[in-house]
C-alpha cells in the first residue's frame, strides 16, 4: 500500500545522526482524524453555551490519556519484548498501540475532567460519540496504508482477498508480503463509518436520558471490533485461552456487558420519568 506519504529523504542531524525523515500515511491520518473529530465535538458542545476553554481543555486531555493509554497497553500485552529490550520502548513513538486501550484510557479522562469542573457528562458523551467513531474509521484507513492490523490469510481467489506488496511496509509493522489476506483494516473501518451515520442520527433525535447515544456506540462499536477481532491475523497484541481471544475481545466484552447493564438502567429511568406525576 503506500506506508509513507513524504519521503524527506536521509540526512545528518546534530545529536540524532544519520536519520530517514518521512511523514507516514498512517500518522498523517490518524492526525487527520484527531482533528476533525475535535472541530466536530467542540461545534456541537458549543450548542450547550459551555465555557469554551473548559470544552477544549476537556477534548485536550482525553486525546492526550489516548495516546498514551493506547501504548501503554500495547507494552503491557508485549511485555516480554520490551523488558527484554526496553530500548523498544521508543519504537512506540511510532505505533498507534492497542486501540481499546487508547479508547478506555481517554473515557475515563473525560469523565474526570468532566466531574472535576462540573460539566455535563452524559450530554457530552452523547455529543462525542459519532466524532470519537469517525477518528477510529480513519485511523483504520491509516492502518491499512501501513499494513498494520493485517487479517488472517484468505484464498488468493476470494474477492475480498488482498496482498501487502510494499518492503517499507514489512519493515515498519511486520506484516507479511505476497500473501492473500482478509481486509480487516477496510471492514472496521466501513463498520465505523456506519456508526457514525447511526449515531449522528440518534444523536439529532435527542434520546433520552442523556448517555444514551454514548452507550449505544460502546454497545455496538465493541461488538464489531470483537467480531472483526476474529479475522485479524496478528496476534502480538495478545492472546489467550489458547488463542480463542485478544486482549481487545476481552475488552470488548467487558464494554458490551457495561453497556447492556448502562442501557436497561436508562430505560427503567425514562420508564420512571413518563410514569411519575408532573
Amino acid at each position: 500500500m503506500f506506508p509513507t506519504l513524504i519521503d524527506l529523504g536521509t540526512h545528518d542531524l546534530p545529536l540524532f545522526g544519520e536519520q530517514h525523515l518521512f511523514l507516514p500515511t498512517y500518522g498523517f491520518l490518524f492526525a487527520l482524524g484527531v482533528v476533525a473529530a475535535w472541530i466536530w465535538f467542540m461545534r456541537r458542545a458549543q450548542g450547550m453555551e459551555l465555557p469554551e476553554d473548559r470544552l477544549f481543555n476537556l477534548t485536550f486531555y482525553s486525546v492526550l490519556a489516548g495516546i498514551l493509554g493506547a501504548k501503554l497497553l500495547l507494552i503491557v500485552v508485549d511485555w516480554r519484548t520490551y523488558l527484554a529490550d526496553p530500548v523498544e520502548i521508543l519504537g512506540t513513538l511510532r505505533s498507534a498501540g492497542v486501540l481499546m486501550g487508547g479508547v478506555l484510557a481517554g473515557a475515563l479522562t473525560f469523565v474526570y475532567y468532566c466531574r472535576r469542573y462540573g460539566l455535563p457528562l452524559w450530554r457530552l458523551a452523547d455529543a462525542i460519540a459519532a466524532p470519537l467513531v469517525l477518528a477510529q474509521a480513519m485511523g483504520r484507513l491509516g492502518c491499512f496504508s501501513a499494513g498494520c492490523c493485517w487479517g488472517v490469510p484468505l484464498d488468493a481467489s476470494n474477492p475480498l482477498a488482498i496482498t501487502f506488496t510494499d518492503a517499507q511496509a514489512r519493515a515498519q509493522t511486520g506484516v507479511p508480503l505476497d500473501v492473500a489476506l482478509f481486509p480487516s483494516q477496510l471492514a472496521e473501518m466501513f463498520y465505523d463509518l456506519a456508526l457514525v451515520v447511526l449515531l449522528s442520527v440518534l444523536w439529532r433525535r435527542r434520546l433520552k436520558p442523556s448517555g444514551t447515544v454514548f452507550w449505544i456506540y460502546v454497545l455496538l462499536y465493541s461488538l464489531g471490533r470483537g467480531t472483526i477481532e476474529f479475522w485479524r491475523g496478528d496476534v502480538h497484541r495478545g492472546v489467550y485461552f489458547g488463542g480463542f481471544a485478544s486482549t481487545s475481545q476481552l475488552i470488548a466484552v467487558a464494554s458490551v456487558l457495561l453497556a447492556l447493564v448502562m442501557l436497561v438502567h436508562g430505560v427503567r429511568q425514562r420508564r420512571q420519568a413518563d410514569t411519575t406525576p408532573s
